[in-house]
């Protein structure tokens, strides 16, 4: 099972509502036409990067809480190089831990 759909089980467990991309293209078009709460998006995806999807979203003004997932010990400063870093929330780090990831979603 992908960690996608990893999250997706336990957060609908936990009473969320869901949904998926499985790549960078259908990641920007829910984040751009969705009305999410919360954003988890990932640092790495098929086609492009989350730091892709954040630039493109800082060039038309559009903000939302977004929080990265990364295992990438450089994506902090990657984020900040890429000028996005203040597009963000938050970090969440893999492997990820669940309590944590509850936590940084309800204070995103």
């Amino acid at each position: 099972m992908e960690l996608c759909e990893q999250m997706q089980e336990a957060l609908t467990f936990e009473g969320f509502s869901v949904e998926c991309a499985q790549d960078a293209v259908m990641g920007e078009a829910l984040i751009r036409n969705g009305d999410f709460d919360v954003i988890l998006l990932d640092y790495k995806l098929p086609l492009f990067t989350g730091v892709d999807i954040l630039k493109k979203l800082k060039a038309d003004n559009i903000r939302k809480r977004i929080l990265i997932v990364s295992g990438r010990p450089s994506a902090e400063r990657e984020l900040k190089e890429g000028d996005v870093f203040d597009m963000i929330s938050g970090m969440i780090v893999k492997p990820i831990d669940f309590e944590a990831l509850l936590e940084k979603i309800e204070n995103a």
